[in-house]
């Protein structure tokens, strides 16, 4: 070969190592040109938009689900105030999706209703042993004049309509647009959207709905708008903010609300809250009222967009068991999550490590740095029964007994019987750097299911078989039948297997929480864009973020992490912009006319 064949060989070389591989493929960018922009607003994205006149059937988002099983008070109330259903229906005649809820004739003349609610409420809240006991319940049907059989009573029977596969994020805005129709004007629908207790009533030929809030009395007290004529369809806003603790209501003709999110404990959280992934309507008949319709029309979640935007995750769901009770009731439960490729947390309880043997605890340990399972704090004791300082050197204990024994720091936590406050809370995330598993951001904003158990499996079979994120916890896994607040060995496997059918990744309460809190923690700089490239410097809170880059992509686009060297998959949205991961601290690079060469 003659020296100048060399020399150009060289050169080739030299040329091709120069460019980012991409697979088999080699990405030619246009390095011409670039320039330096800031990360500039951009409109909005549609996190979930449904338009239910469109369609013909209910979507498989959207379902009814009950509590839990029928016990000798729901049997009183049937038998004085008759049966009630509920049904979800999908026909021109609302143009939109019908939540129907019907009550055949009631037992009791119109005159003995009041003296029925009364007696009926005395007696069965005087029960021994009666769970319906909540004073924040009694308070809030006593602020709005609700009468307390009723309300506790007919969701038992009805359930709650649910709207999942909603996107977690720090801020967001729902879109609603529904009419009510009743025989009785003083039924009512509730709303819960994240962080917020509405009820929707229609009040001389208008609709008023009306935001409740805990206030620093730990009173409950509200703000109310006209969201529309009660002749028309209402169409409405409610704008979700996890930094400044509040909801507001933007009606159509510009008038709006805010309050603070409903729970006082959730408003009080130290850290930046977030959004979760569904909304809820629960129908209530009052009086002599046999039917209620709430037809809705539509749904759209949406949040600002800018040229790169960090959005949350609907597809992945928090899980984790306390204890961990004895290996033998747990482990084959573990290894069923493993082969989905699934994952959670563990709350260490330091009595319970106390029983394991070494080899036992090594199998815990090989969880935790093996299998990616996440450390959490199970504290022995009711922290609410003991005073604060004690409270706070038992947490501290707990604490450097559980990451000496486990190898790795505690990132969640929960105590004895759920048992806590927010004044733990805010001092373990302030001395500890853990974030609470409790309260109504947590497991508990579905106050009746508790946890995932065979109590609670009516519940949780129908929302896990629409994919619905919710986190939960539960206790042991294996055993059959299963001991109160667990679950048998296939009711487990087939929770598993539906959130698997709908593909969503069950994952640590840690985990969860950072990719979604990044909604809010993720900024982007060195941002540099001609026609055919973008690049961008990420940075997050640590863990992993879910971002979407408004470009307009091709066929032959391509994303690179230049600090791994290696090229991405991504997600191409409707409107033919890009969803990928980024980690913290990385490069990327975004080509929307790649040219290839195989």
């Amino acid at each position: 070969m003659k020296p100048g064949s060399h020399l150009k060989t060289l050169l080739f070389m030299l040329l091709i190592l120069s460019y980012p591989y991409v697979g088999e493929a080699i990405a030619f960018p246009e390095m011409d040109n670039m320039s330096t922009r800031e990360n500039t607003d951009q409109g909005t994205i549609s996190l979930l938009l449904q338009d239910y006149s469109k369609t013909d059937s209910v979507p498989n988002n959207v379902f009814i689900a009950k509590f839990q099983r029928e016990n000798i008070c729901d049997s009183i109330y049937t038998t004085v105030y008759g049966t009630l259903e509920a049904e979800i229906l999908c026909n021109n005649t609302s143009e939109g999706l019908r939540y129907k809820t019907s009550r055949d004739s009631c037992l009791l003349p119109s005159s003995l209703l009041s003296v029925a609610d009364s007696v009926l409420e005395f007696g069965i809240l005087e029960l021994p042993g009666n769970l319906m006991r909540s004073p924040e319940t009694e308070e809030f049907c006593e602020v709005t004049s609700i009468p307390l059989i009723h309300y506790r009573e007919q969701i038992r029977q009805t359930g709650s309509l649910y709207i999942c596969n909603l996107t977690p994020m720090v801020k967001c805005t729902y879109q609603v647009s529904m009419n009510m129709d009743s025989d009785e004007l003083h039924s009512f629908v509730e709303i819960n959207s994240p962080g917020s207790k509405l009820i929707v009533q229609e009040i001389k030929n208008t609709t008023m709905l009306t935001s409740y809030f805990e206030n620093s009395s730990e009173d409950i007290r509200y703000e109310t708008i006209c969201i529309g004529n009660a002749t028309e369809k209402s169409d409405f806003e409610i704008v979700f903010d996890g930094l400044n603790k509040t909801n507001t209501i933007y009606a159509k003709d510009g008038s709006s609300i805010v309050t603070p999110f409903y729970d006082l404990e959730r408003q009080r959280l130290p850290y930046t809250d977030f959004s979760n992934g569904y909304l809820k309507f629960t129908t209530f008949l009052m009086g002599e009222g046999t039917y209620l319709n709430v037809d809705i029309y539509s749904i759209n979640q949406k949040v600002d967009r800018k040229l790169i935007t960090p959005i949350g995750n609907n597809e992945i769901l928090p899980f984790g068991i306390d204890g961990p009770h004895a290996r033998n009731t747990t482990e084959q439960g573990i290894s069923y999550l493993k082969s989905k490729n699934n994952k959670g947390t563990i709350w260490f309880d330091v009595e319970y490590l106390a029983q394991y043997n070494e080899t036992d605890l090594e199998y815990l340990r090989n969880l935790v740095s093996n299998d990616s399972w996440d450390v959490g704090i199970h504290y022995s004791e009711e922290l609410n029964s003991l005073p604060i300082e004690q409270a706070y050197k038992v947490m501290n204990e707990e604490y450097s007994c559980i990451y000496e024994q486990i190898g790795q720091k505690p990132t969640t936590w929960c105590s004895m019987r759920n048992r806590d406050n927010v004044t733990h809370a805010k001092y373990a995330y302030e001395k500890l750097g853990m974030f609470w598993r409790n309260g109504d951001s947590g497991v508990n904003a579905e106050k009746e299911v508790g946890n995932l158990d065979d109590d609670t499996w009516e519940w949780w079979e129908t929302v896990s078989g629409a994919g619905m994120i919710y986190p939960v916890f539960t206790h042991e896994l294996d055993q059959e039948p299963a001991k109160k607040y667990s679950i048998s060995p296939l009711k487990f496997r087939s929770w598993v297997d539906n959130y698997y059918s709908k593909n969503v990744s069950i994952v640590s309460f840690y985990e969860y929480g950072q990719i979604n809190r990044n909604t809010y923690d993720t900024f982007f700089d060195r941002i540099l864009d001609n026609k055919s490239q973008t690049t961008f410097n990420a940075h997050t809170n640590g863990g992993r973020a879910l971002v979407n880059v408004n470009v307009t992509a091709g066929n032959n686009t391509q994303v690179y992490d230049s600090t791994l060297n290696k090229s991405l998959n991504y997600t191409k949205e409707q409107d033919k912009s890009i969803t990928f991961w980024v980690e913290n601290n990385h490069t990327y690079n975004v080509y929307q006319e790649s040219k290839q060469e195989t």
